[in-house]
């Protein structure tokens, strides 16, 4: 019996040609016998569905109602991103700002402590 690959690539073929309404195409892969007793069902099943199922198209409304919804879903996104960038750059920003008053104090308190220990060093 060959792989089982072989098998459903010869079902996707039946599916397809049902599909095309093609058939009396032969296969691209060809069954044994015995395969062919084993995926008889499947495919007798397939023509029954076939036959029976309609194709279902949406209405023009719901594609106009989910085009807007998309489209709205789309803004949303975009507008959350712009959001987000912003407050981004204004912490980062304000990070900064924070890091040089905290520099400039640490600059501060650094002379400070210097002038303190010279003059202790002096008096000494």
């Amino acid at each position: 019996m060959r792989s089982k690959k072989q098998i459903v690539e010869a079902l996707a073929a039946h599916a397809d040609s049902l599909v095309a309404g093609t058939t009396a195409a032969p296969p691209p892969v060809v069954l044994t016998a015995e395969e062919q007793a084993q995926v008889a069902p499947l495919m007798q099943l397939a023509v029954q569905l076939h036959r029976q199922m309609q194709p279902v198209h949406p209405s023009a409304a719901f594609v106009q109602s989910l085009g807007r919804e998309l489209v709205a879903n789309a803004r949303q996104q975009v507008s959350f991103s712009r959001r987000l960038r912003r407050a981004t750059l204004i912490g980062a920003a304000a990070v900064g700002s924070l890091l040089s008053i905290a520099s400039v104090i640490g600059a501060i308190v650094f002379v400070v402590a210097r002038r303190r220990t010279r003059a202790q060093m002096a008096t000494a």
